[in-house]
């Protein structure tokens, strides 16, 4: 279903109300006002009447301070109702990307997805209240200050409206301009922002290889690219806003020459003039604000855009069927998946039974890392199914699968939570002796002895406070605590040292012998009591069998355990 804004006003719509109510009573006071002043100046002022002279001074110093208590009401209310849709967008937005698949990730870089839960939901929801107001009041505003000037002095009144059309066409021809000129400023900001998040997300190889200089040559030069677009915009800007000053002066130029005349004529009267001067500032004002819509109603479209691309990219389809039993097999039948227009897998066929531990090996590109992602369901098959208990995967519900499933891999997932909630995040129902138990089996007990908050420590940002090897030995107390039912090791043990590597794995052995088991290891010791280790090449399958059977064929396999 596409997402409609008009759902997200419905949600505000009582502030919604207030905010439209009070600007159009802000809208009416600026109109009236300054047919108060004309009667001021014509009829009391001339009458030297003190006491209506006091009632009505009085009477316009209220009618200001009204204006004022409004304007900031109604302000105050946009500023709120922006802020809230900008609130309910943020959510859903968050909560789409967190539902899209895998393959999203792969093709949006981290930085955009960013920018767009934040800078551009802030475009966004500064153009859904403020560019409500300004097109809708500005306009409503103009026609309003038109009939009034009508009903003092039609003469005065075309007299005075006879710049508009050349002052509009000016301004929309110079809007144009801007349009672009943000558009390329936009364009070098973004590059401006990615070549910080790069350097930013690369610093210790930067400072290891002392590439600050490199690093900082092009951050100048994307920022000088940005400087000079800036540049280019000033003169637009500079132009339109002296083009409307100019047109500020040029009508109240013609409101004293045109009004006088018409006074001594004894057709308008001196309150008359007043209230035109009055009501062309007001003009100028609009104008201004108009003006100032281009930026906001660029970013703003850009940003909602940007929004309902999100909202409106498909969900990864998830089956319906739940899995009743526990899982005794794992298929994959004549699965094929090609990438980048090559068939990484073609038409493989292997069966894996509950106790059994099986391992891709191979080396890189020939589909080892492709084939745990389609168990894993962060891919799909082209061809081909993966049957659990005999039932396609694609037909399996995706929540109630992966919550049967549990991955150890070489990418260090690490949030900046407590270690403790780091570890429980896969398994919220624990009880503390489970806790303990999966920080022994991981060996990860005695890191947490000397951390320095124990289990509440904080990792840091992507767990830059930890060893490569201590957010492995994470992830494996993860496996341990939520004890899946098919576990996938990738590159599981990398980072760790050979001690603590057997140990886990005899640990893994042990506390998984009534599980399935796929994992793919460059370190082709770990895979030493795995049942069935299949060797992957370019043309598939060439070769399977335990450990020791590969090693006594003296194959490829032979080759690569005495090259390794």
């Amino acid at each position: 279903m596409k997402v409609k804004l008009r759902d997200y006003y419905k949600l505000e719509r009582k502030l919604l109300t207030v905010f439209l109510v009070s600007s159009f009573a802000v809208t009416l006071m600026d109109l009236w006002a300054p047919n108060l002043v004309r009667v001021l100046m014509d009829d009391i002022i001339p009458a030297r009447d003190m006491n209506r002279f006091a009632r009505s001074s009085l009477l316009l110093g209220g009618l200001y301070i009204l204006r004022f208590a409004v304007s900031l009401f109604s302000y105050s209310r946009g500023q709120l109702m922006g802020n809230r849709l900008k609130y309910h967008m943020r959510n859903d937005l968050y909560k789409k990307i967190l539902d899209l698949p895998s393959k999203f990730f792969n093709k949006n870089k981290s930085g955009d997805l960013i920018t767009r839960l934040t800078g551009d939901l802030e475009s966004s929801s500064t153009l859904l209240y403020r560019g409500l107001e300004d097109i809708l009041f500005s306009i409503l505003s103009i026609i309003g200050a038109v009939f009034v000037m009508v009903g003092f002095s039609p003469a005065l009144t075309v007299l005075t409206l006879l710049p508009l059309p050349f002052t509009s066409a000016f301004v929309w021809l110079r809007n144009e301009r801007l349009k672009r000129g943000y558009g390329a400023i936009r364009g070098k900001n973004s590059e401006l922002t990615s070549n910080i998040h790069d350097t930013l997300k690369t610093i210790f190889f930067i400072k290891d290889n002392l590439l600050e200089g490199y690093r900082y040559g092009k951050f100048q030069e994307r920022n000088e690219e940005l400087l000079e677009e800036e540049r280019r915009n000033c003169f637009n800007i500079s132009l339109l806003m002296s083009g409307i000053t100019f047109y500020n002066n040029l009508t109240q130029m013609i409101i004293i020459f045109a009004g006088g005349y018409l006074y001594i004529g004894e057709r308008i009267t001196m309150g008359v003039i007043l209230s035109f001067l009055l009501l062309t500032n007001r003009f100028r004002i609009y104008l201004i604000k108009l003006m100032g819509l281009v930026d906001i109603y660029q970013r703003g479209m850009t940003g909602i855009s940007r929004f309902r691309e999100i909202m409106n990219t498909k969900e990864e389809e998830s089956g319906k069927n739940k899995i009743e039993d526990p899982i005794e097999t794992l298929e994959l039948k004549d699965l094929t998946f090609s990438h980048g227009g090559r068939e990484v897998i073609s038409k493989l066929n292997i069966t894996v039974n509950k106790g059994e531990k099986i391992a891709f090996v191979g080396r890189s590109g020939v589909g080892k890392s492709t084939l745990l992602n389609l168990i894993k369901k962060a891919l799909v098959p082209q061809e081909g199914k993966i049957l659990i208990n005999g039932v396609c995967l694609s037909s399996i519900d995706r929540v109630d699968y992966l919550g049967r499933l549990g991955i150890i891999d070489q990418n260090e997932h690490i949030m900046n939570e407590s270690v403790e909630e780091n570890i429980t995040a896969v398994r919220r129902d624990m009880d503390i002796e489970d806790f303990n138990k999966s920080l022994e089996r991981s060996m990860f007990h005695e890191v947490v002895e000397e951390l320095p908050e124990r289990e509440s420590t904080l990792p840091g940002s992507n767990g830059i406070q930890l060893s490569s090897g201590q957010k492995q030995r994470i992830a494996a107390a993860r496996v341990f605590l939520k004890k899946p039912e098919i576990l996938i090791l990738d590159e599981a043990t990398n980072t760790l040292d050979n001690i603590t590597e057997a140990k886990i794995m005899e640990n893994i052995h042990s506390y998984f012998k009534d599980r399935i088991v796929v994992a793919v290891a460059h370190r082709l010791d770990t895979l030493k009591n795995f049942d069935r280790i299949y060797v992957l090449g370019e043309e598939g399958v060439i070769e399977s069998g335990s450990f020791h059977e590969l090693l006594r064929r003296k194959t490829i396999f032979y080759g690569m355990y005495r090259g390794g």
